[in-house]
């Protein structure tokens, strides 16, 4: 099976769990409001961003697992004795990780029930789970770096689905807090053992024979050394993207969430549709390191940025011209943030996909410890500009502060990196985006123009409006999408089409 196939096969799977999501997040969250109360489901989504914070704890030895997988899955398959030992290198550095691991969910625990003392004992369960699961984390990042993606997105669907169902059973029972981290935690159980199964069924030969070879502490320092890099960009990821709600729930207090938080949920759910592009495709570019020729990295790095935007942009024509429709049927007009607000979730959320390409591209490439130095000040000036705007403008201070941080220093650092990575010039990174740009900008004027004009008020109206705002950002995108590179890996799944369809793309005919 071809890389492309294989990412094909877990982007189509992985969009369906998105799919899934958000269908039942149209239910849940109205659910959940009414049965647990503003203040209640408030201090949920900070315990939500503080799971993200926990998982820095390996300091980046399991988020490096993928690539280093997918180098010597390029080099020599994946059967290979330099793939065992590397996975029984990473599971002995994890459990001699697990100790500090215990002692830093401790402290969270003893902040945590000074500052929230009805969230006590929810916060007890999700760090006990989070420490015994802690050295089971390798099985997905084994199957990331493997390519087995379309499995790996249906375990996701499968372990999300046990967890939905035990949230909703136990908060009818009347568990309030503690339902949702129970749910959290049979959705991490069900993840490990499902991705366990799969790793000792369909790859047994990457799993160590014997209780896990020689311990190299050489390797071993070497290997945290790369990892701490990793872990500080994990740092810079959640300073710069998850921490916009413990900052309002901080300073405008826990009630101030909801309302940021149903104003950017569709744009946050939609989101994750060009992110998981990257996501599913960095094994493939990281394999591609070792097995292609540079002008095969520079084409196939280039076309994913043309995706992502083309994919970017519908989501964010998408929200501007539903939005506020949108939260009023969902959860109630009072709950909406505002057209400001909507416009700036938007901008945000297109500046960091843009410079998410740059990123995975990046680290694809080997330069973890440029993207850590960068993102780390990315998150300092966000977290600092968020600090100051907030108090004085309100919850819009977020994505403006967020907005400073990645165009002020991310982005100028990476285009650099990556046009001399690539040979070619930031100039020409830049300007290959500009057509984008300039339909992206008629086509959400447009939908919000529609918006205005007809003013949907129920379902099928507002899905109505949805549906015309991405068929034309989808009209005036066609000459953008079949723009090489990106052309070359398209028309080729078009060939199934009949013969009268694809007259419809002149392109195709190139």
């Amino acid at each position: 099976m071809s890389r492309t196939h294989r990412f094909l096969g877990g982007l189509s799977f992985g969009y369906l769990q998105q799919i899934l999501v958000i269908v039942a997040g149209l239910w849940l969250t109205p659910f959940f409001l009414q049965r647990l109360g503003q203040h209640d489901y408030g201090l949920w989504l900070i315990l939500t961003q503080i799971t993200a914070y926990l998982g820095l704890l390996d300091l980046g030895v399991v988020g490096l697992l993928p690539r280093e997988t997918a180098y010597v899955m390029g080099r020599e398959g994946v059967e290979s004795a330099e793939l065992t030992r590397l996975v029984g290198h990473t599971v002995r550095v994890v459990f001699l990780q697990l100790p500090v691991v215990s002692v830093c969910a401790g402290v969270v625990w003893l902040l945590g029930r000074r500052m929230w003392a009805s969230a006590q004992f929810p916060l007890s369960v999700i760090l006990l789970v989070f420490i015994a699961m802690f050295p089971f984390r390798i099985f997905p990042a084994v199957l990331q770096g493997l390519q087995d993606l379309a499995f790996l997105a249906r375990a996701q669907i499968a372990s999300w689905s046990a967890g939905t169902v035990a949230a909703v059973a136990l908060v009818f029972q009347g568990h309030g807090l503690l339902a949702l981290a129970m749910s959290w935690a049979v959705t991490q159980i069900a993840s490990t053992i499902i991705c366990f199964y799969r790793v000792k069924r369909k790859f047994p030969s990457v799993l160590p024979t014997r209780y896990l070879g020689h311990f190299d502490q050489t390797a071993a320092f070497n290997r945290l050394k790369k990892g701490a890099w990793i872990s500080a960009s994990q740092i810079a990821q959640i300073l710069t993207m998850g921490s916009d709600m413990l900052l309002i729930g901080k300073l405008l207090g826990a009630g101030a969430t909801v309302p940021y938080s149903c104003t950017g949920k569709l744009a946050g759910v939609l989101a994750n549709k060009p992110q998981m592009m990257m996501q599913t495709a960095f094994p493939a570019l990281s394999e591609l390191r070792t097995s292609g020729t540079k002008a095969s990295i520079r084409r196939a790095t280039m076309a994913l940025g043309q995706a992502m935007l083309a994919v970017s942009g519908a989501v964010g024509c998408l929200v501007l011209s539903v939005n506020r429709q949108f939260v009023g049927w969902w959860i109630g007009p009072n709950q909406y943030g505002g057209t400001l607000l909507t416009l700036l979730i938007v901008a945000a959320m297109l500046v960091r996909h843009w410079n998410l390409t740059f990123t995975y591209s990046l680290f694809c490439f080997g330069h973890e410890r440029r993207l850590a130095i960068t993102g780390l000040a990315d998150g300092c000036v966000s977290i600092i500009a968020s600090t100051i705007l907030i108090p004085l403008i309100g919850v819009i201070g977020a994505p403006i502060g967020m907005l400073a941080g990645t165009c002020l220093v991310n982005i100028p650092s990476n285009l650099i990196a990556l046009s001399r990575e690539m040979d070619v010039s930031p100039r020409i990174l830049v300007t290959s985006s500009g057509n984008w740009l300039f339909r992206f900008v008629m086509a959400g004027a447009i939908g919000m123009g529609l918006a205005r004009v007809w003013n949907p008020q129920n379902l099928v109206s507002v899905t109505t409006l949805a549906v015309a705002a991405g068929t034309v950002y989808m009209t005036l995108l066609i000459p953008v999408i079949f723009r090489e590179p990106l052309g070359s890996y398209i028309r080729p799944r078009l060939s199934i089409l009949p013969p009268q369809l694809q007259k419809m793309f002149p392109a195709v005919a190139d």
